[in-house]
């Protein structure tokens, strides 16, 4: 079976000028689907680059593909929030280079990984099957990016700069174009991978004809290390991995803090890794992380993630809108208890009081009350820990992943025969 993925990351590819850029769940089963009957393409962009590079390693077939040239028109369209006209240039522009990749490897099937990019939309013009499979979805996030109190004003003009907020602009309106092109992409594409019922029910919604499969998805390595032995602090230590999309709540996690400090005498620390511009949630909660005992440790690679929640009393998941969060599964995976927003897909991952807590969005007052319970009842916390493991086990379960992977391509392919 020859396969060709379209990813928004590298996956296992190395640069000759640099290390390994893989880790995530992508090139995780790029590393089992080697070891199964399969000749794997795998297509991303790159930065810095002219044109289009084939390279061929350990098996696998690489097309490194320079970004489309924005012509000065295109330019002026998307500035102008012509979403619906910039979408159509954006697509005009890219597919030329997706169809050379589709007809040099001749796949049997294609996936797509994510509605985040304009790969989805190759399933208008090729009659190989196309399956997307949901990371996050972008309408959705961009319905909860800001959070309370907060504007599109408020937003742009925490920058000092023009250059600042020229970027910050462009961002805004990069996510509304997207937005709008994610939403063709699903009226496009008739095979969906998913794992929550939210992202099931959103699909449901946007292409009531589309066929969906339910898929997990492997974790990166170090965290499959089921002998390694949670320590619970003596004092409180909880862990927190978030990116720097507003909507991903750091506000709400210097809210929690603040009421931690105010209400518990413990000396508690909330060590939070991500790349985090803590600006926008400073100003609107009046808050900043050194008051609270919040450390911003930055991007961290997994070993370090895994040894700070290893020795954590809980990872604490903050986020307005989200899917299904790799940087909770992970947590689950080494059996520690976990605090999280009942938003997007998540309910579909924990079962509330048993294997983790679940909160409704922005309420710093149930989070904090739970963090200090499960400092304070360590049983309950060890309990509920072992039990989030045991599902998060079975979930990520790399051969049942694999051949589920194998299956849906195999059910698709004879599908399409019909």
């Amino acid at each position: 079976m020859r396969v060709l993925w379209f990813t928004n990351t590298p996956s296992c590819y190395q640069r000759k000028t640099g290390g390994y850029n893989g880790g995530g769940w992508i090139s995780s089963l790029e590393i089992e689907l080697k070891k199964c009957n399969v000749e794997l393409g795998v297509c991303f962009y790159m930065g810095g680059i002219g044109e289009m590079k084939k390279e061929i390693q350990n098996g696998t077939t690489y097309y490194i593909l320079p970004r489309p040239s924005k012509t000065l028109l295109y330019t002026l369209i998307t500035i102008t929030g012509k979403v619906e006209r910039s979408s159509l240039m954006h697509e005009r522009m890219a597919i030329p280079d997706l169809l050379n990749v589709v007809n040099d490897f001749h796949p049997d099937i294609i996936q797509v990984f994510g509605s985040e990019n304009i790969y989805g939309l190759i399933a208008k013009y090729v009659k190989i099957p196309v399956i997307l499979h949901i990371q996050g979805i972008l309408s959705a996030c961009l319905n909860a990016f800001l959070p309370p109190f907060v504007s599109w004003r408020d937003y742009i003009t925490q920058a000092k700069s023009i250059k600042g907020r020229v970027s910050l602009l462009s961002e805004k309106i990069a996510w509304e174009r997207n937005s709008y092109t994610e939403k063709r992409i699903f009226g496009a594409v008739k095979y969906f991978m998913g794992r929550t019922q939210w992202d099931k029910c959103i699909v449901s919604l946007l292409n009531p004809k589309a066929k969906y499969y339910y898929c997990s998805e492997i974790l990166r390595d170090k965290f499959y290390s089921l002998n390694a032995q949670r320590i619970l602090p003596e004092s409180p230590i909880f862990v927190t991995t978030i990116s720097s999309q507003l909507y991903k709540g750091f506000d709400l996690v210097l809210k929690v803090a603040r009421l931690l400090k105010d209400t518990w005498n413990y000396e508690f620390e909330w060590k939070i890794f991500g790349d985090i511009n803590p600006v926008v949630a400073e100003k609107i909660c009046g808050i900043t992380p050194e008051a609270v005992n919040v450390r911003l440790l930055g991007v961290a690679s997994a070993e370090k993630i895994q040894e700070s929640l290893l020795h954590a009393t809980a990872y604490v998941h903050t986020s307005y809108i989200d899917n299904s969060p790799n940087s909770l599964c992970e947590a689950m995976l080494l059996g520690i208890s976990t605090v999280s927003t009942n938003v997007g897909g998540i309910p579909s991952l924990i079962e509330n009081g048993k294997t983790g807590f679940l909160v409704p969005s922005n309420d710093p007052y149930q989070i904090a009350y739970l963090m200090k319970l499960l400092f304070e009842d360590r049983d309950m916390n060890v309990s509920i820990g072992k039990n989030a493991q045991e599902v998060a086990i079975i979930r990520h379960d790399r051969k049942t992943i694999i051949n589920r992977v194998l299956e849906i391509y195999d059910d698709v392919i004879e599908y399409e025969k019909q």
